[in-house]
């Protein structure tokens, strides 16, 4: 069993799909894992006030970093020790939350993050290291189990002295929803904390169909509305002193690439259009948070 206050797990809901949430939340709670739920729907969700967690309701979508921020504020204040993040749908082994505890202790580490594998095409994940110069470095555990570093990682998975906090900030949450993790760790990465990569901890993920091939390329499908924050906040990078300059021109010119090839692939041409058009010039005048045009609508 884990100590009193030691960890909770901090999962920022969406319109779930309650019996994946339902599963991620019990497969914490056997861990004794504590778990607060922010909850970014439109609707409560009911269910979850009698599941043993503490839940945020924020009537409507918020963000990403909101509710990241509204969860850490809620383990800071109870004096929790860690945070691990999770989505909504993770698939947590039945030991991960003491392996990742034991890791941390054992290589005193402030960030602490899993490999991933995908579950359908059975390959891992590469986490990408991305150097003070802006060049990428893809780095895989390949079955290995010899701790490894990188300045970057995605949030979901990975665990957080909440000391740290009070070091390198919050969640920047006039990015609303993409680059989140990605901005957070380069500040932390500027202050030089390293994220300690645990090659025990191994989490299951798949990205589905929600993606396709271009003459190499790897395209991911989102809506025209999330297509908007990916544009804009790339260009937005640019203004962020630990971000490396390189590192935004390339996503900068990546989603330039990606969204031409959505507005002609995809069915909804117009509005793939309209959205990186706004996303531009949102960018260059450094438009903060929500998208104004798309208020309360879909982000996925």
């Amino acid at each position: 069993m884990n100590n009193i206050n030691e960890i909770c797990a901090i999962i920022v809901a969406y319109n779930p799909v309650l019996s994946d949430l339902t599963q991620t939340i019990m497969s914490l709670k056997n861990q004794a894992c504590d778990i607060v739920v922010v909850d970014n729907s439109p609707y409560e969700t009911e269910e979850l006030k009698e599941m043993g967690v503490e839940y945020r309701w924020l009537q409507g979508n918020k963000g990403i970093a909101l509710a990241q921020n509204i969860g850490i504020e809620y383990c800071i204040e109870n004096g929790y020790e860690n945070v691990i993040f999770f989505d909504q749908d993770s698939k947590i082994p039945d030991t991960f939350i003491h392996d990742m505890l034991k890791f941390a202790v054992e290589n005193n580490a402030l960030i602490s993050a899993p490999v991933f594998y995908d579950e359908a095409r059975g390959f891992e994940y590469a986490i990408t290291h991305i150097k003070k110069n802006g060049f990428r470095e893809k780095l895989y555990s390949r079955g290995e189990k010899k701790t490894f570093t990188s300045s970057v990682v995605i949030s979901s998975g990975s665990m957080v002295k909440t000391s740290l906090f009070d070091q390198v900030g919050m969640m920047d949450d006039s990015l609303f929803i993409d680059y989140v993790d990605t901005e957070w760790c380069l500040r932390c990465f500027d202050k030089n904390h390293l994220v300690y990569i645990n090659p025990n901890a191994v989490m299951i993920h798949s990205i589905g169909n929600s993606s396709f091939s271009v003459f190499g390329f790897t395209v991911p499908v989102h809506s025209a509305a999330r297509r908007y924050y990916r544009v804009r906040n790339a260009i937005r990078l640019l203004r962020y002193p630990h971000v490396p300059k390189l590192l935004a021109l390339r996503e900068i010119t990546f989603c330039v690439v990606h969204s031409v090839i959505l507005i002609i692939h995809e069915n909804d041409k117009k509005n793939y259009f309209k959205s990186f058009v706004s996303g531009v010039w949102d960018g260059i005048r450094n438009v903060a948070g929500e998208n104004p045009r798309t208020s309360n609508k879909e982000h996925k």
